[in-house]
């Protein structure tokens, strides 16, 4: 398997550090992105891993780190806390969507020749904010023919008033990683991006689209998902009900499905989730693609 790094430019000129991995066959295989979340990276756990696997199983997959996620050039540390604190929702969207045209436009920086990806053939795949950004990009754009959201959040609404009243007080609000045990802060933007707008950022609205846009969705979570609760998944498939959508609850795990980072091997959960990813895309990227919408 072919397993290159390399970097993109967003529209911004921001750097998008990116892995890419398939089999160099001469043949074009269709492309999964994978989107990853909030206090996440791509090279959290165990997503190199499963998308290795996708890889051997015929595709292209390609994974980046969102310019404003706090990881720096080691690619496994928050070392860029100033600029986690800058980053909007807003931004990552449009960053999955420059991604997508580098793909479209095989632009140079591609470690790839043309003759080995189907450019107008691509899935996505997230987890948890990356499930949802996963969600609003597939919802608008038409290369994208089937999504995946693992742990998914409904809503970016996450905060009552009293947090929203203290954030505008002071500019800024809080988290702890407590993986890290860094307190990690998000400037006052992030929320005023939300509050701007808020109808492109709807995640149950962009998933009620798919049934109209016949665009395959499979949504999967822990039964004991305390992060992001199955009703958040449950809600996001509900919205988008009609015969090319997936609920999949997985019992006995949670957000991750068991897996941890640094990556620790595989568990029962996660061997269910790429077992159904791997079927999911194989359906409808390989053996019944679904037609782009002009």
């Amino acid at each position: 398997m072919t397993h290159e790094r390399f970097e993109l430019l967003s529209h911004e000129g921001e750097l998008l550090r990116a892995d890419l991995r398939y089999e160099k066959d001469g043949r074009k295989k269709p492309v999964i992105i994978f989107l990853h979340g909030f206090k996440g990276f791509k090279d959290w756990g165990p997503f190199p891993a499963m998308l290795e696997e996708l890889a051997t199983d015929g595709f292209v997959t390609l994974a980046f780190n969102f310019s404003y996620n706090g990881i720096g050039e080691d690619l496994l540390n928050f070392t860029e806390l100033d600029r986690f604190a800058r980053n909007t929702f807003t931004r990552e969207l449009e960053e999955v969507g420059d991604v997508i045209r580098a793909i479209d436009m095989l632009d140079e920086k591609l470690p790839i020749a043309g003759n080995e990806i189907a450019r107008d053939n691509i899935g996505l795949i997230g987890h948890s904010r990356g499930a949802a950004m996963a969600v609003l990009a597939g919802s608008t754009n038409n290369l994208v023919r089937a999504v995946i959201a693992l742990s998914p959040v409904r809503t970016f609404e996450r905060y009552s008033e009293r947090q929203k009243e203290e954030w505008r007080r002071k500019g800024y609000f809080e988290v702890l990683n407590q993986r890290t045990k860094q307190v990690m802060r998000l400037n006052i933007q992030l929320l005023e991006d939300l509050e701007l707008h808020r109808e492109q950022l709807d995640i149950v609205k962009a998933a009620h689209r798919y049934p109209f846009l016949e665009k395959p969705l499979l949504v999967m979570a822990g039964e004991q998902d305390l992060t992001t609760k199955p009703a958040e998944a449950e809600a996001v498939a509900t919205a988008a009900a009609g015969d090319l959508t997936e609920l999949r609850l997985i019992p006995n795990t949670g957000h991750t499905f068991g897996a941890e980072h640094p990556y620790k091997g595989m568990t029962p959960a996660l061997r269910q989730v790429i077992d159904h990813s791997k079927a999911f895309f194989e359906k409808y990227l390989i053996h019944h693609p679904i037609p782009s919408v002009p």
